[in-house]
């Protein structure tokens, strides 16, 4: 199997301009900071105050903001407000600045599961793909979309080649495997010449 199959299923990444997950251009760049947080007289406004201090818990709490770049985006300021202005939750005993951090972190965090690839083995069983490092892990397909418990994976060696693969615990077959059946039949399907019907194709994702 090549392992350029596999690291086409990495999450599109995080765009610096708006804040969501997608490849290419940014077409909707947020290219001013959200209206009222700051007065007339230049001043922070209570709102400006609030989305200011969460916007510090993301850079020191969370590790999520960088605390050198000399102002935040305009996109994380825009989604804060949005946060604070929808209210807390029924497991938040005090809505402030710190729980409006944490309703930011839950929130990328469940877009980035959301957004992962899917890939349904030959037996039908559907996971969530994730890509870090020499790995490729595999999760079962949770709740709304999200990543449910971790089902196995495959290792690969510094040149990209299959080093271990973990098995499919719905058939038993190494993920590998079928990955590699279903890649080489998409690529004999690709090939085959305009006007053919060739059989029905087990999708990769």
């Amino acid at each position: 199997m090549a392992a350029a199959v596999l690291d086409e299923w990495a999450v599109p990444e995080l765009c610096e301009s708006c804040g969501q997950l997608h490849g290419g251009g940014c077409r909707n760049p947020v290219t001013e900071p959200p209206p009222g947080l700051v007065g007339d007289d230049g001043e922070l406004t209570p709102l400006g105050a609030v989305v200011e201090a969460a916007a510090n818990c993301l850079c020191v709490g969370h590790s999520y903001l960088d605390p050198d770049a000399g102002e935040w985006p305009n996109w994380v300021l825009a989604q804060l407000v949005v946060l604070w202005q929808e209210g807390p939750c029924d497991e938040c005993p005090v809505w402030g600045p710190h729980a409006l951090a944490d309703h930011f972190m839950g929130r990328k965090r469940r877009e980035y599961e959301r957004a992962l690839p899917a890939w349904t083995c030959d037996c039908g069983a559907v996971f969530k793909l994730l890509a870090w490092g020499g790995r490729r892990e595999f999760y079962r397909l949770g709740d709304d979309g999200m990543l449910g418990d971790e089902a196995g994976g495959i290792h690969l060696d510094s040149k990209g080649r299959i080093k271990h693969s973990d098995s499919c615990p719905g058939c038993g077959r190494a993920f590998a495997e079928t990955v590699s059946r279903q890649t080489k039949k998409a690529m004999k399907l690709a090939d085959a010449p305009v006007g053919t019907s060739p059989e029905p194709q087990q999708t990769l994702f």
